[in-house]
């Protein structure tokens, strides 16, 4: 008889699987994929919704590149199209990524009410103030909406 040469020791699995924080840059990193898809998307034969839908990516891009980039990034609308700055050296400048630059809406879509808007997304990613932005054209109306929490959303 063979006399065993080791002391058996109690065997744990080796511990499988990811840790929160894996998980949720995994996750942040999807949306941010997921957001350049949308804005990169066609403006072509834009409805009134596409222009909202498109808008309200850009101003949850805008709002996560304040908290990535730890510097403030304003949204500016005007009747006719919006775009983006952010703050350098204590001034407010056009955001240098071809992704923010300013736009025009085509196809007669336009925004109603107050001309002129402006929101500021501090580093946080918390807006200045609630925002409510009402794009309309022969089709429709949509409304992108800011809340205070800097969550972006689009209406009918």
């Amino acid at each position: 008889m063979k006399m065993p040469t080791s002391i058996p020791t109690e065997h744990r699995p080796e511990a499988n699987g990811f840790t929160l924080v894996e998980m949720l840059v995994v996750i942040f990193l999807l949306g941010l994929a997921s957001a350049a898809v949308v804005l990169m998307l066609p403006g072509g034969d834009s409805t009134v919704r596409n222009d909202a839908e498109r808008l309200a990516a850009r101003i949850a891009a805008a709002r996560d590149e304040a908290v990535m980039q730890a510097r403030p990034v304003a949204v500016w609308t005007r009747a006719s199209g919006y775009g983006f700055e952010q703050r350098f050296d204590g001034q407010w400048r056009t955001h240098p990524d071809a992704t923010f630059k300013a736009r025009n809406f085509d196809d007669g879509t336009r925004i109603a009410g107050a001309a002129q808007k402006r929101i500021l997304f501090d580093a946080t990613g918390l807006p200045s103030s609630p925002a409510e932005i009402d794009l309309v054209n022969g089709e429709g109306r949509s409304r992108v909406s800011v809340s205070a929490s800097g969550e972006v959303a689009v209406a009918r």
